[in-house]
């Protein structure tokens, strides 16, 4: 159907057409002639449809209480009364999206499907779920999504629960969350800005089930809605349902929710605290940020300008902001971050990893830098060069594309700005290219650093005992709160019993079948596939994949590393991040970025591994290289890495720096992400590809690293040894295999004649697998990470592709519901893979000795819960097979299976069995999971206070600090 401006359809009016050249694709503008929501269409040749339905909603305090409704919108609808329509459809249906944002001015809720059936069916659940809610007759939803008390028997003392509560413990143990919440209070005294949308925990139990449903109310309305459509979609059925079904329910309503602009406040110096555990440093740990407010949401050109401008001055080490600061030890780094997709973007400007008493040295230090970039110059080389990057990046095809266009479109849309503002930024990048020349980034240099009256300061210490101290003034808080009960306590004891039984209510099957649903007929017996073609030349595996339209070419060399031990993979590891970050013989650090950024899209090193199917006990581990190119610039490429790879300079004066902000990220994502590290912990346990990443990439890799730092002097000289080794015997054509998607020989031959042959195999390794084993490392943070897994090989038993579906039930089912809906956990999940491995983990964890138990029923729920039909289950577990893949990740996808043996036609006769299943098949995964679970290894990451009441027999590891 054709749309043309000024038709009048299902209720909206199409008010403007364009060609968006730089999406392929004709945006739609349209407004909903009784209730005034605005919506957009992308029209575009994709059969991904996407569907996004945002409101502006504007913080008024720090409860949180849109981040809670997010959740909490999605626990069932008047038309579909199911207790979590949201994880019904991660169980059941074909979507290639389906998540909920809480930003800090709007809520977005997007899905999509490749599935025309489908994506309506999602769409009507959304729809739904934003606008009835049940919420406003069952209070369990607020209890469970925000916080309650809980607690069981008059004698106990209560503690707070909730999901958004247990995330938001976890985000507030990362001190950038304490320097950007703390920074925006200063920043943004005017507007909503000024408060964690998120939700503060200390004030997260300050909302009341009155406030959270008022607000609602409020808020969650058409008038107050923008709809964003993308792909190639029936837009006539669309836009009817979306009117007849809901919009044309309303009356028009008028609102407000205009932010002010803020104007820029003095500048004040805060001091704050951090929490690290007691057997960590102190020294060398402070923190410094300062920011201001650079811009605003309808100046594309600045914000984009700011951007390109903060990866000069801070690319690498010898950097101009960086290079004194790092090289006079007053800081371990320096970072420039943008905060945009706001109406006013702001910077901040941190110091890491330094001295309180530094402050004064290091404003000097940078200012003088700073001073010296304005008078004389910036480099308009690497000005032009970052510009290049991020066009490349700009115009390269990412997934889920619909969903990024959504949200650029927001970026000026919810302030009252055109939709295509973010969606049309082609040319602004040959305009800055120009302005380089004409001192405008010199400029916008000056009016930030220089502004001191302007720029405010965040400055945080680390405290031991701040988490002991926070953890008891909660528990005193609570008792408190306790004594004023009185006889009340019995209330909140049947408040919780109460929502113990709504948390152990199933859905009744009337419930269940209002929900569209598709069958098993609606899928395709046939599994996606990539086309490549397989050839060799001069003696390496090729993989070469069809052009892409774009003229982009991604081009991925594996470089097998058979004959490397284990022990050595941690420093294999660090000399890959070294590379690019370190001079070479004929280039310094900043040209090498320079010709990064100037004719490449992206080049990356890393260490990965695989285990050809059924095989635990080996598997095959590279040493990668990947880049993405411009067609014309693709002999740039070739050239670039064969210098880096066989030319970098391992200088010991250059290499401290960097290991020291490598081991400062591992320690943030130990605490931010400690579900990984402990999943790593199991998996090494199980195969040995698990044995692999853990000591590429896991808790062996930081003890490593840590060693290497503190005691530098003394291991130095064997680590670039070992590095001068590696440039020596990896890089040869014995080990190569390589991928990439244009057909030319040439090229190919003329790469593979330049490296040195040394002999060598293409090996598969056996690494020894480790035993199973109970484990704990200790972090500084209220919330816990927990894992428990094994080896179905160990315990006498295979794996068969049917465990998809098992994994699928317990995460989405039995986990979903015992760990996080009841337990209160952020995250869990339930994982499997060809190898054998099985594993189970929690995130943002308030009781991992719970889920623990958990884990170990999980047979018990395979045996005894499971019902006849297990269609729906069956099409969630396909769904989960075939992700959106961009261009690049297709070839990255493909290229694994090929290293695996996973052949197209294993991969047909896997689904052929998977869609072939039954219930009873399902139930007879109980015996060997249940095994898997309570015979597997444990690993927890947590506080020492969480370690400690465990209750298990832990083997407490030395903390990375």
């Amino acid at each position: 159907m054709e749309l043309l401006e000024g038709m009048k359809l299902h209720g909206f009016t199409v008010n403007r057409i364009r060609e968006i050249k730089d999406c392929g694709g004709i945006l739609y503008e349209l407004s909903h002639d009784i209730t005034g929501a605005q919506l957009c269409w992308m029209k575009r040749d994709d059969i991904n449809k996407t569907f996004a339905i945002t409101f502006k909603t504007i913080p008024f305090d720090d409860t949180g209480v849109f981040h809670i409704l997010e959740h909490s919108v999605l626990n069932g609808s008047e038309k579909y009364p199911v207790r979590e329509p949201f994880v019904e459809l991660l169980k059941s249906s074909m979507q290639t999206f389906l998540n909920a944002f809480t930003y800090p001015d709007k809520t977005m809720y997007p899905v999509s499907s490749r599935n025309d059936r489908d994506f309506m069916n999602l769409m009507s659940v959304y729809l739904d779920a934003v606008f009835h809610p049940l919420i406003y007759r069952n209070p369990n939803i607020f209890y469970q999504e925000g916080w309650h008390y809980e607690i069981r028997n008059e004698e106990d003392e209560p503690v707070y629960k909730g999901v958004v509560l247990n995330e938001m413990k976890g985000a507030f143990a990362s001190v950038d969350e304490i320097l950007v919440d703390q920074l925006n209070r200063m920043v943004f005294k005017d507007n909503c800005y000024r408060f964690v949308s998120g939700g503060d925990p200390s004030c997260i139990t300050d909302l009341t089930y009155e406030k959270f449903i008022e607000t609602h109310s409020k808020f969650y309305h058409p008038s107050n809605t923008r709809v964003f459509l993308d792909g190639d979609m029936n837009i006539d059925e669309v836009l009817a349902f979306i009117d007849g079904e809901y919009f044309s329910k309303y009356e028009k309503e008028i609102f407000n929710f205009d932010i002010p602009m803020q104007e820029a406040v003095k500048a004040e110096h805060v001091r704050c605290e951090y929490e690290i555990s007691p057997d960590e440093q102190t020294e060398n740990r402070t923190q410094i940020s300062m920011g201001k407010i650079i811009s605003s949401y309808d100046q594309p050109m600045k914000n984009i300008a700011w951007a390109a401008l903060a990866s000069v001055l801070l690319a690498n080490n010898e950097s101009p902001l960086k290079k004194e600061i790092i090289d006079r030890g007053l800081a371990e780094d320096v970072e420039l971050d943008l905060f945009d997709g706001i109406q006013q973007p702001w910077l901040i400007l941190t110091f890491r990893n330094t001295e309180e008493k530094n402050y004064d040295e290091l404003m000097k230090t940078v200012r003088k830098a700073a001073g010296e970039l304005i008078s004389e110059g910036i480099d308009k080389e690497q000005l032009t060069a970052s510009l290049n990057m991020m066009e490349f990046r700009y115009r390269e095809r990412h997934e889920p594309a619909g969903l990024m266009y959504g949200q650029r479109a927001m970026d000026s849309w919810l302030y009252g700005g055109d939709p295509a503002l973010y969606l049309t930024i082609d040319d602004v990048f040959e305009t800055l290219r120009n302005k380089a020349e004409e001192g405008y980034f010199e400029e916008l240099l000056a009016e930030f650093i220089n502004d001191e009256e302007h720029l405010s300061t965040v400055t945080a210490v680390p405290n031991k005992k701040l988490l002991e101290e926070n953890a008891e003034k909660e528990r005193q808080k609570l008792h408190a709160i306790k004594e004023t009960w009185g006889d009340k306590t019995a209330d909140y004891i049947k408040l919780n019993e109460i929502l113990d039984v709504w948390q152990m209510e199933g859905d009744t099957e009337e419930n269940l079948a209002a929900l569209p649903r598709l069958s098993l007929s609606d899928l395709s017996r046939d599994p996606q596939d990539i086309p490549f073609r397989e050839t060799t030349v001069r003696g390496v595996p090729v993989l070469v994949y069809p052009k892409e339209a774009s003229g982009i070419v991604y081009m991925n060399l594996y470089f097998n590393i058979g004959g490397i031990t284990k022990e050595h993979l941690p420093s294999l590891t660090i000399y890959s991040t070294l590379l690019s970050a370190l001079a070479t013989e004929k280039k310094t650090v900043d040209e090498i970025q320079k010709a990064i950024r100037r004719d490449l899209g992206s080049l990356s090193f890393y260490l990965d591994a695989y285990s050809k199917v059924g095989e635990s006990d080996a598997c095959i581990p590279v040493l990668g290289v990947s880049c993405s190119v411009l067609e014309r610039n693709v002999e740039k490429a070739v050239d670039l890495i064969l210098e880096i790879i066989q030319k970098t300079v391992f200088d010991r004066e250059k290499i401290l720096p960097i290991l020291k902000q490598e081991n400062e990220g591992f320690r943030q994502a130990m605490t931010m992400s400690g579900h990984a590290v402990a999943m790593k912990r199991i998996g090494m346990r199980s195969s040995a590809e698990g044995v692999f990443r853990e000591y590429s990439g896991g808790y062996e890799l930081g003890m490593y690293a840590r060693k290497l730092e503190d005691n530098f002097d003394d291991m130095i000289d064997e680590f670039i040894n070992d590095c001068q080794m590696y440039s020596e015997i990896l890089y040869t054509p014995a080990r190569l295999t390589m991928s990439i998607n244009i057909d030319n020989e040439n090229l190919i031959e003329d790469l593979i004649s330049r490296l040195n042959y040394v002999d060598a195999q293409r090996a598969k390794v056996h690494y020894p697998i480790a035993e199973k084993v109970k484990e704990a490392i200790q972090i500084p943070a209220q919330i816990s990470y927990s894992a428990a897994g094994i080896n179905l090989h160990s315990i006498g038993s295979d794996y068969t592709s049917q465990l998809l579906v098992a994994a699928h039930v317990l995460t989405f089912e039995y986990l979903w519901s015992e760990v996080r809906v009841k337990g209160g956990a952020y995250g869990t999940g339930f994982s499997t893979n060809a190898n054998g491995a099985v594993g189970a983990y929690s995130f943002r964890d308030p009781d991992p000795a719970n889920t623990l138990a958990v884990y170990r029923r999980a047979g018990e729920y395979l045996r005894n819960e499971i019902d006849d039909d297990i269609s729906q289950l069956i099409i969630g577990a396909v769904a989960s097979t075939e992700p959106l893949l961009s261009p690049s990740s297709e070839i990255r996808v493909s290229d694994t299976r090929w290293f695996r043996g996973m052949t197209y036609e294993l991969r047909q006769k896997s689904r052929e069995q998977v869609l072939s299943m039954t219930a009873d098949d399902l139930r007879s995964f109980a015996d060997v999971i249940g095994r898997a679970m309570n015979e597997g290894s444990i690993c927890i990451v947590g506080s020492r206070e969480t370690i400690a009441s465990i209750g298990e027999d832990l083997e407490v590891l030395k903390q990375l600090g």
